[in-house]
Formats: structure tokens, C-alpha cells, sequence
């Protein structure tokens, strides 16, 4: 577990890197020192590896009693976009889903209401098409 004061800043970083992806620790670091975040985590794993996995900075800038721990609980919107994009890009790839057959064909219950005729690429058209177009050639 590193922990990390910067004096200068008063900011706090806990959490582990792995050698190779340093450089990270130090961009979530000048991230909380710049103020663009007030607290943050960050977990990446790469090719099942957790290579970094970090918390830092404060849950109120103006007080600065309590850090921002990994069970700090946060508030987030409109994450999930990308998540189901990518998703049902590697399910069309693989051959499990396909852009042009109606949402109803897989999940039943949408048909409801007339929704029965919307198409998985029509329904998530913003969504799904970069990842049409760069992804699934």
C-alpha cells in the first residue's frame, strides 16, 4: 500500500501502482493538486491485472478533515454509456447480436407499448455508432 503526503499541496494518495504504470500515479496526483478533482479513485487493470488502484484528495475542499478514502461513496451520471456501447459492440463482433434485427428479438418485453419494430443500432444510435464504425469493420 503506498501512501503518499504531498507537503506542499497537503495531498494525500493511497493506494498501490504497479512499476510500470508510475506515470499514472503522478497525473492522479497534479489532477488533485490543480484542483480538477476535489477527491478521486482510480482502478485499472490490465490484462487481469490490477496495476493501479488509487484514492486521494479530500470529500470537502473546505474543511479538508476527511480524506477521500476507497469507501468514499460517489455520485456519478451517464457512466454506464460507454460500458454498454462496448458491450454490445463485442456482442455483435462475436456474432451474438446483430445492429439491424429489432431489441424485441432478444428482450421480449421492450415490444411493449409499439416499441416491438426500434432496432438495436436505431435505439443506441449515438451510443453504438462509433463503435460501429471503428470497432466492428
Amino acid at each position: 500500500m503506498l501512501s503518499v503526503l504531498n507537503n506542499k499541496n497537503n495531498i494525500h494518495v493511497y493506494g498501490h501502482v504497479a512499476h510500470d504504470w508510475k506515470s499514472v500515479r503522478s497525473v492522479f496526483e497534479q489532477n488533485l493538486i490543480d484542483e480538477l478533482d476535489i477527491g478521486a479513485s482510480l482502478c485499472i487493470y490490465y490484462r487481469g491485472e490490477c496495476v493501479v488502484d488509487l484514492c486521494g484528495g479530500w470529500k470537502d475542499t473546505q474543511t479538508k478533515k476527511e480524506p477521500y478514502t476507497s469507501d468514499t461513496l460517489q455520485l456519478v451520471f451517464s457512466t454506464s454509456k460507454g460500458i454498454i456501447a462496448t458491450a454490445i459492440a463485442l456482442c455483435v463482433e462475436r456474432g451474438w447480436i446483430d445492429y439491424d434485427a429489432p431489441v424485441a428479438q432478444y428482450w421480449p418485453e421492450f415490444a411493449s407499448n409499439g416499441k416491438q419494430v426500434e432496432m438495436i443500432y436505431e435505439k443506441n444510435l449515438l451510443i453504438l455508432s462509433f463503435f460501429k464504425e471503428y470497432y466492428c469493420r
